[in-house]
């Protein structure tokens, strides 16, 4: 009998230190999963409390209409608080050959080029941060709306490729565009203004694996 007790309470402790071990497993990815959805949290919150990605936004948005300027770029426009959104100029700003005397021509052309260079820095840290796996796709979904929007933007390709951009943004619209998520089928109309022959982007447009 003593014999069978030390062999039930061996196999009590083993038991125990099993479950512990489960617990404690599960609770450190419950922690990863946790900080990786903050550290997601804190690349939105940056984007949302700045005027000018928000106003960068907009720009893709919308086709037409006044837009409220962030107060950094005010100084372009003698501090107007509104500039009329005009999509031939937005395509006009976005042209890397745009030479420096064109920027004179019209204020709003260093304020697309300003805001759209912010935008794409932004969202290439974000392909950088889901590349080096410091959060996933999953925890920051919001980042496929805009990955589904530039590929409608054919007038914004040229400048991402001139800039720089190229690689962290073609990574970003695979990601979310190629694998399963909430925006792998969104669909936006194309939007051709000024320039009408680059396609440089459109090869990773969302296709079945099937």
């Amino acid at each position: 009998m003593a014999i069978d007790a030390g062999t039930a309470i061996a196999a009590v402790g083993v038991f125990g230190g099993l479950v512990a071990g489960a617990v404690a497993l599960f609770n450190s990815r419950k922690a990863v999963c946790w900080k990786r959805a903050e550290l997601a949290n804190s690349y939105m919150k940056d984007f949302n409390n700045s005027d000018e990605l928000v106003f960068a936004g907009r720009c893709l948005d919308w086709n037409g209409g006044k837009l409220i300027l962030p107060q950094s770029l005010r100084p372009y426009v003698n501090n107007a608080e509104v500039i009329d959104h005009d999509r031939r100029v937005f395509a006009r700003a976005l042209s890397p050959d745009l030479q420096l005397s064109e920027m004179d021509d019209d204020p709003r052309i260093q304020i697309y080029r300003t805001s759209m260079d912010s935008f794409l820095s932004w969202l290439s840290l974000v392909s950088s941060a889901i590349d080096r796996k410091l959060f996933l796709a999953a925890d920051i979904q919001d980042v496929g709306y805009w990955a589904a929007k530039i590929q409608s933007e054919v007038d914004l390709h040229d400048f991402i490729i001139a800039y720089g951009y190229g690689e962290s943004i073609e990574r970003l619209i695979r990601t979310f565009r190629r694998k399963t998520s909430a925006y792998q089928k969104w669909v936006f109309p194309t939007n051709y203004i000024a320039s009408t022959s680059n396609q440089a982007m459109q090869p990773t447009a969302p296709h079945s694996d099937a």
